[in-house]
């Protein structure tokens, strides 16, 4: 099945940030019908609305993805509405950052639940009709951050359980038409980057090969390939979206 012979329906988790609203948009111009997915609904609504406007099919969910209950209700609710699921593409996240010998019980766990388990949660909850139908595509978020990074320790190992994680189902699913992957983005222009102070943020850039940070709808390209029918042959990989950063420092 090609991607425009029938409409594929799509659910991003944390598909109202900076990443995420620019993977909905992307996949609703390859044909597919998105399920925007937020804790706010005001949020995943406003993605959905402007992706509407343009003439593309989405509609919005609000959901807790560390909160597994939650999830599978949330699946119930697009099959009755909408039909199994093809695609899930998990962005959900959060930063709680600190070197590690200062980092927080609290804010580790935060991290490790709104990464990890909200990963873990929705491939639980999603796979196995995939798997049953013998078709599915996962694309997982981790980062150039789980290769080791300073003063990140608690999203560093979110991100690289993440990679463990998708490689173990890919490896479990290889047979079943199902293919999970991952992205990891190095220096994106959105989110929390554009929070850090000027003289970081350039001295970050500084060490990127190419010269600049990335653009949003340069890690949804990535995604939407891997979330195509095009993929069928990738699975178990991470592909690093980061302008050359992990090549080597400049």
């Amino acid at each position: 099945m090609t991607e425009g012979s029938a409409r594929r329906v799509s659910v991003v988790m944390g598909g109202a940030g900076g990443i995420g609203s620019a993977t909905c948009r992307s996949l609703a111009l390859a044909g597919q019908h998105v399920i925007v997915v937020d804790l706010s609904s005001e949020r995943s609504e406003a993605v959905a609305t402007e992706i509407r406007g343009a003439g593309l099919s989405a509609d919005a969910e609000a959901c807790d993805a560390t909160d597994r209950a939650a999830v599978d209700a949330l699946r119930e609710r697009i099959e009755v509405r909408h039909g199994l699921v093809d695609v899930l593409v998990n962005l959900a996240g959060v930063v709680r950052n600190d070197i590690l010998v200062k980092v927080k019980d609290e804010d580790f766990s935060l991290t490790m639940a709104t990464h990890l388990n909200s990963t873990l949660n929705s491939m639980r909850v999603f796979l196995p009709s995939m798997r049953k139908r013998g078709y599915g595509r996962v694309v997982n978020t981790s980062s150039t951050a789980a290769r080791g990074t300073f003063g990140g320790a608690s999203y560093a190992a979110a991100k690289g359980a993440i990679e463990a994680l998708s490689r173990t189902a890919a490896f479990e699913l290889a047979k079943s038409g199902v293919t999970v992957n991952c992205v990891a983005p190095g220096l994106i222009g959105t989110g929390i980057f554009l929070t850090v102070p000027d003289d970081y943020r350039q001295q970050a850039i500084d060490h990127v090969p190419m010269g600049r940070a990335g653009e949003a709808e340069e890690v949804a390209a990535c995604i939407r390939f891997l979330a195509s029918s095009d993929a069928g042959y990738v699975t178990g990989q991470t592909l690093y979206v980061c302008g050359g950063l992990t090549i080597g420092p400049v």
